[in-house]
């Protein structure tokens, strides 16, 4: 039996190194033929392989692969890995042997259900999965196959070592393969269309742990607990025809669907706000994992995002049939809706103020509008099946939502402030914060619910309460669900309150002077893009404009004025109860901000006829943007080596570093020679002096180094040959335009160049005839101008 085991293995471990394709196809031929006893001694190698644990074994590249740029191996590895594929095949062969676990280091598991472990609290959901000695504290939990799958997929959206890099852009394509596959899980495991999970599977019966476990009288607040309470059914109650508890029996229909959403929960949903849980715990340490990069990607808020709305698709198909699955959307939701909401205040706060917010705030809005995911219902007609598409982008009947916006009163008014006091803080002429702002909004200024939100505030309000009876059943739960998530020292502030107020009309004065400078900044970008030459046309025409690196469109920055017109107006519609009228707004002259307004027409048009007539643009150097306290650019001059500053992006790159090389060279050979020669009075040194650059002088700054700062100083570059000018897109359409005029007069290439040659050699020559005659005029002009200047 060993040897046919380790003939299995090697088997396996040979299918593990080839192509995708060959890969996925050996492995499912080898999971139908072998027994249960075979499969069980490869199902852990195939886990490890296809997740990655460690550095040196990334998985199978889950996060990389897509449908784009690798689509055979995509198509491949979904097959593969789908809900009814074949290692979710594997997963149900394994399954009914209920003594069969699987080891799951404990050092994987999110920082604070660590830390309970190390205390002795025992989350109700890990119950049965604590594998202790009694001697030392539990390394390891003992998993189901199915939960060993579940953990380790999850867990790779979380693992240190397969984070990827913070330049990862945040509109990456959302084709990967994990995402796709998270998708088909969710859709598969809380499906929508009240259909059952498949395959069906027999009675759920697990091992329970007889380990005497610590109480903790934080039980009750723990987010970790089941979503699906015990008491649903009669525990007592026996199935006539099985013979099995029913209760055991209606678990097996949910304990799939509540794994996946407990495990995503602890996992997708985990906010260490500081080093306490990681440095306290012991248990951080079996694992030997690399700190934890503290902003989340945007793959990971997307599939949050998307666990949302099927979250939501799943509650809203609730049809009160006494399943144990339809039992679960109706508890579900409040059971999870506390963590998204403390993940969601938690990780908006620590944001930082780029435009990646984008990633959070659209989770954010997508859970506080459950009433755009409403499944489509069917009814009939005249002996017809019509079917009707209930989901709606507004709320329709209030009376279905208010219970929702009440047990997430938070949710609304708490992060609306906290956004609030962040858009007070950013510039909103910028067209990415513009638009944020126009989206939160645009959801609040939505039919009823501002109303909703007043009604249910009121509740809190125990003068408001004793007036308007009809909301006191909210009062009791709101208090609760305060005190719950934000503590009993936390003191809420009503959206609707005069403080509130107060804040909104000071952020429309804000908004009415971004306002001036957008519309400013627009005519004026109008006004510089009639005014361009012929050539700087052509040049935006072939797609090769010079532009900076914080440049934008002229038609995105048309779409500002409108966005923050439009926020105003819904400002004043969320707020017009009794609260703000536009005419009560104090009125603040708004003025464009002329320096704003001139560094991002600088920062358009990064070219030397548009820099302001005070930069002495013969320095060295180039003025290169720069982001200071205000978010705006300012302008600094570069003092180095001319050759030796960052490749600009009229300039092409290969271009630039193999000129530099090539002048570097000449200049290194004949440093001495080409010295000399400039300096003569000679015919032959006025003639250097026209093709080689002028001596300058450059800044070098100090620098760090392990003793400490070097001091800065001056550096006197010599005469020297440059040829970077040749690397610029200005020069290659001269270059071809020249070439297009040639041809067209019937010229060859040949005649081209020989014209260009002369040409250049002719300018040579006269400029070195003239350089006395020119040299003594600027000579007898600066003595004229300062004898002006001394007589007067």
């Amino acid at each position: 039996m060993a040897n046919m085991i380790d003939m299995i293995t090697g088997r396996v471990q040979h299918y593990l190194t080839l192509p995708m394709v060959q890969r996925c196809s050996e492995l499912t031929t080898l999971i139908n033929e072998l027994s249960t006893n075979e499969l069980q001694h490869i199902f852990p190698m195939l886990i490890n392989s296809i997740f990655g644990l460690s550095g040196d074994n990334v998985g199978w590249s889950l996060h990389t692969l897509t449908l784009k740029k690798n689509p055979l191996d995509y198509e491949i590895l979904l097959s593969f890995l789908s809900p009814m594929g074949p290692m979710f095949s594997l997963v149900y062969k394994l399954l009914p042997d209920c003594y069969l676990k699987y080891n799951f280091s404990v050092s994987y598991l999110p920082a604070k259900i660590r830390l309970m472990l190390e205390e002795g609290i025992i989350p109700p959901f890990y119950l049965d999965k604590l594998k202790d000695d009694g001697i030392r504290p539990c390394a390891v939990l003992c998993m189901n196959p199915f939960e060993y799958y579940i953990f380790h997929f999850v867990f790779h959206l979380t693992n240190p070592w397969l984070q990827v890099p913070p330049q990862e852009s945040i509109f990456s394509s959302y084709d990967t393969v994990y995402f796709e596959l998270a998708n088909r899980y969710l859709c598969h495991f809380l499906p929508k269309d009240n259909s059952p999970v498949l395959p069906i599977i027999g009675p759920y019966i697990k091992k329970t742990s007889s380990r005497k476990l610590m109480q903790s009288p934080d039980v009750k607040r723990m987010q970790t607990t089941r979503l699906l309470k015990a008491t649903i059914v009669n525990p007592n109650s026996m199935s006539p025809e099985s013979g099995v508890p029913q209760q055991q029996q209606c678990l097996s229909q949910v304990w799939r669907s509540e794994t996946l959403v407990q495990v995503i929960l602890d996992f997708w949903l985990e906010f260490t706000e500081d080093e306490h849980f990681s440095l306290n715990s012991s248990l951080s340490v079996h694992g030997n994992l690399p700190r934890k990069s503290c902003k989340y990607t945007a793959e990971h808020m997307r599939l949050i995002r998307q666990f949302i709305k099927i979250l939501y698709k799943f509650t809203n198909s609730f049809i009160s049939d006494g399943s144990a699955m339809d039992e679960l959307k109706r508890v579900i939701l409040p059971s999870v809706q506390g963590k998204i909401y403390t993940f969601l205040s938690k990780t908006m706060q620590h944001w930082p103020l780029d435009g990646s917010f984008i990633n959070i705030l659209e989770v954010w809005l997508s859970f506080i509008q459950p009433w755009r995911y409403v499944p489509a219902i069917s009814y009939l007609k005249q002996g017809q099946t019509i079917r009707e598409d209930r989901r709606a982008t507004t709320i329709r009947d209030p009376v279905d939502w208010i219970s929702f916006v009440a047990q997430n009163l938070l949710a609304y008014t708490a992060i609306f402030q906290q956004l609030l006091q962040r858009f007070m803080r950013l510039d909103l002429v910028a067209p990415k914060n513009a638009k944020q702002l126009f989206r939160v909004t645009k959801v609040f200024s939505q039919p009823h619910l501002a109303n909703m939100l007043r009604d249910v505030e009121n509740c809190i309000d125990e003068v408001a309460s004793m007036r308007n009876r009809s909301t006191n059943q909210w009062t009791g739960m709101i208090r609760q669900q305060i005190h719950d998530l934000e503590g009993p020292s936390y003191q809420y502030v009503p959206m609707f309150s005069q403080a509130t107020v107060s804040q909104v009309i000071c952020f429309l004065n804000m908004i009415n002077q971004a306002y001036s400078t957008s519309v400013s900044l627009v005519d004026a970008l109008e006004k510089q893009r009639v005014n361009k030459g012929f050539l700087s046309s052509i040049c935006e025409f072939l797609g090769i404009e010079s532009k900076s690196v914080n440049d934008v469109s002229l038609e995105t920055r048309r779409e500002v004025p409108d966005y923050l017109a439009s926020v105003r107006i819904q400002l004043i519609e969320i707020f017009e109860v009794g609260q703000i009228d536009e005419n009560a707004i104090p009125h603040v002259p708004a003025v464009a901000d002329q320096e704003y307004h001139e560094s991002v027409l600088q920062t358009s048009h990064h070219h030397p006829s548009t820099l302001d007539s005070s930069f002495n643009s013969k320095r060295p150097g180039v003025f290169v943007p720069v982001p200071d306290s205000r978010q705006s650019c300012r302008y600094i001059e570069y003092m180095g080596d001319p050759e030796l500053q960052p490749v600009c992006s009229y300039e092409i790159a290969f271009l630039v570093r193999l000129f530099y090389k090539l002048s570097n060279y000449l200049n290194t050979k004949y440093r001495q020679q080409l010295t000399e020669t400039y300096n003569r009075e000679t015919f032959l040194g006025r003639v250097t002096r026209q093709i080689l650059q002028p001596p300058t002088t450059v800044v070098q700054l100090p620098k760090r180094t392990s003793q400490g700062f070097s001091s800065g100083y001056e550096k006197r570059l010599p005469p020297h040959v440059s040829l970077r000018s040749a690397a610029s897109y200005h020069f290659l359409v001269y270059l071809a335009i020249g070439m297009s005029v040639f041809w067209m007069l019937s010229f060859g290439t040949t005649q081209y160049l020989a014209f260009l040659l002369s040409l250049w050699t002719f300018i040579v020559l006269f400029k070195a005839v003239t350089e006395p005659w020119r040299t003594r005029c600027t000579t007898d002009f600066s003595h004229r101008v300062s004898f002006s200047t001394s007589f007067y």
